[in-house]
């Protein structure tokens, strides 16, 4: 599936760097490191991602998916999406997996179409360098809404560009749990994992 993504990704890259914030997919190193812990024992999970691109990073998080779990993407790149949709529906089978085009300040409303209050992770590949403090601070405080007390947040930064202190200040009461640096991804990344509560 990643290698069918490349070109529409770097085409809307290019295009809209700003809102899209990458040329080439996530690699599969990052995948695993963003993919949700799920144990058989757990309790049925909500998971949600947002800026799911072309999907490389859905992909991981739909195999390790049991029945009982859902799934919601978000991402506001119409032609994205679709390509994420044409790979990511087929493998989901027996699986609640929904993803929408929308922007992720609007979080909470796309759960609440779903009857959903609270979820127990977010995955989030946005890329908040690119976007001002104001559309970040929503962003992150829709995160801390709509995450229950122990539910993690996990994100991406890319070395090349400075740490991303917004996050951490509008989450100060969620912790740094585990760091990631990931060089052979183009480009180099860091998946920082926080936890709520």
């Amino acid at each position: 599936m990643l290698k069918k993504g490349k070109r529409v990704l770097f085409t809307e890259g290019v295009l809209n760097i700003r809102s899209v914030g990458a040329v080439a997919p996530t690699g599969r190193f990052v995948a695993r490191a963003m993919a949700p812990e799920i144990k058989i024992s757990d309790p049925p999970k909500i998971i949600v991602e947002l800026g799911v691109g072309t999907g490389s990073i859905t992909e991981e998080i739909v195999k390790r998916l049991r029945p009982e779990d859902r799934f919601i993407g978000i991402d506001s790149n119409k032609v994205l999406l679709q390509e994420c949709k044409k790979y990511i529906e087929p493998m989901a089978r027996d699986r609640f997996v929904c993803v929408e085009h929308a922007d992720a300040q609007n979080i909470k409303h796309i759960l609440k179409a779903h009857n959903i209050a609270m979820v127990d992770e977010v995955i989030c590949t946005i890329p908040f360098r690119a976007l001002s403090a104001r559309e970040t601070k929503k962003i992150l405080a829709q995160v801390d809404d709509v995450l229950v007390s122990g539910g993690r947040f996990v994100f991406i930064r890319y070395l090349i560009a400075p740490a991303t202190k917004e996050v951490f200040r509008a989450l100060h009461n969620f912790t740094v749990v585990k760091k990631k640096i990931v060089m052979s991804n183009i480009p180099p990344t860091e998946v920082i994992t926080m936890r709520k509560g």
